[in-house]
């Protein structure tokens, strides 16, 4: 693989990030805490947003997992 090749998948990779801003990280902010606990009715209540957070933040997880992965290729094959 070639200097470009390598490059390009990189930037392939990385393009294929979602954006850092995590709607998961929002939501849990917003939730209240009664009696030192998270407010139960808040969860039911935005449940539908909270699983869509969740699979966001899956999302990202593997991308970010598939991006470390391409650098570390890239890395082995230039410490050849």
């Amino acid at each position: 693989m070639t200097e470009s090749e390598q490059i390009d998948l990189v930037v392939q990779v990385l393009k294929g990030l979602p954006a850092k801003r995590l709607r998961i990280i929002e939501l849990a902010n917003e939730v209240p805490i009664v009696n030192g606990h998270p407010d139960t009715r808040f969860l039911e209540e935005h449940a539908e947003d909270i699983d869509a957070a969740a699979t966001e933040a899956k999302a990202y997880g593997a991308a970010t997992l598939q991006a470390t992965s391409a650098l570390m290729f890239v890395k082995a094959i230039n410490e050849r």
